[in-house]
């Protein structure tokens, strides 16, 4: 296991970055005190679990937005 401290200046952006890395089961996230589990499901499980997808197709802008 590896621990890391981030410092983020931006509160409301620090505030995504939590949000995001509670739904990924293998990311604990330690607050001064430790906080209690809570006994919420994870909004996004498929990001601990990746399928991969056959013919994916990335497209450009334009092609997006052609008429």
């Amino acid at each position: 296991m590896k621990q890391y401290i981030i410092s983020i200046d931006d509160e409301i952006k620090a505030n995504k970055l939590l949000a995001f890395l509670s739904d990924l089961s293998y990311v604990k996230i330690i607050d001064s005190p430790e906080q209690k589990e809570d006994a919420l499901p994870k909004r996004f499980p498929l990001m601990d679990n990746p399928f991969p997808i056959e013919d994916f197709k990335k497209y450009s802008r334009e092609e997006l937005y052609e008429r």
